[in-house]
């Protein structure tokens, strides 16, 4: 086939009806052609088409013609209701039918892809505006606590600890945190020992934290947010930044 024959292939034509743009010299030659040109608005028409899809519209079933030219283009037969009985099963080497596969095919099931969804999302709403969905009941709170600066800092905050079906959690909300290098890290405190068990950085204004399993929360009582430096160390830098002590 000599240049002048060549035509846009429908990878390309069907990328087009979906907003992408044609290399300048292919979009000059569609435009000019009466062919690609039909082709084009085919493939505009099928997009538009899925995209203009209302809660009215019930997707149907797809034909047999459908059916036969997926199964010509992977190379297996069509089954149905009449021969699945009848018909052993077929084992089919998916790597030779995959090569089969044309750029246009996989294009035209992004097409078919935005024609089903837009008809999903209409489903779905008219679902949604009929059938109000229950209200997801908030985790049972086991015990919380405000959060108050130290001396010579700043910030305020929350903390609370929650049942979840996955264990405990805490969990930590936080704002106007004192600034300085490194980072925030939230520890669980024995007020009687001090003896102290990290949770996790806080890389955010809130954060959930699981409590390791057999931590006694009413030994750990004590919700410490500290300034850590980056120096590798996993010892509490003694700078708490906020700090609340926990009650049911």
């Amino acid at each position: 086939m000599s240049q002048s024959e060549m035509h846009a292939p429908d990878d390309l034509l069907a990328m087009q009806a979906m907003g992408e743009a044609l290399p300048d010299a292919m979009g000059r030659h569609v435009s000019s052609c009466p062919q690609c040109q039909a082709e084009l608005d085919q493939w505009t028409s099928l997009v538009a088409s899925g995209r203009s899809s209302s809660p009215d519209d019930v997707p149907g079933d797809p034909s047999e013609r459908v059916w036969e030219a997926i199964a010509d283009e992977l190379g297996i037969g069509v089954v149905t209701k009449e021969t699945e009985a009848e018909t052993p099963a077929q084992v089919v080497n998916i790597s030779s039918a995959r090569r089969r596969w044309s750029t246009s095919w996989l294009v035209a099931a992004s097409v078919a892809g935005i024609v089903g969804g837009a008809l999903l999302t209409a489903g779905g709403t008219a679902l949604n505006s009929s059938e109000p969905s229950a209200p997801v009941a908030a985790p049972p709170v086991i015990a919380s606590t405000s959060l108050a600066a130290l001396p010579q800092h700043q910030g305020a905050g929350a903390a609370t600890i929650v049942e979840t079906d996955e264990g405990d959690e805490l969990v930590v909300d936080v704002s106007d945190l004192s600034t300085g290098d490194g980072f925030y890290e939230v520890w669980l405190i024995d007020p009687e020992t001090f003896q102290m068990v990290g949770l996790g950085a806080l890389v955010d204004d809130s954060g959930r934290f699981p409590i390791p399993d057999g931590l006694d929360l009413s030994q750990y009582s004590v919700v410490d947010v500290s300034l850590e430096p980056l120096d590798g160390d996993p010892v509490h830098s003694t700078d708490s930044v906020v700090r609340g002590e926990l009650s049911a």
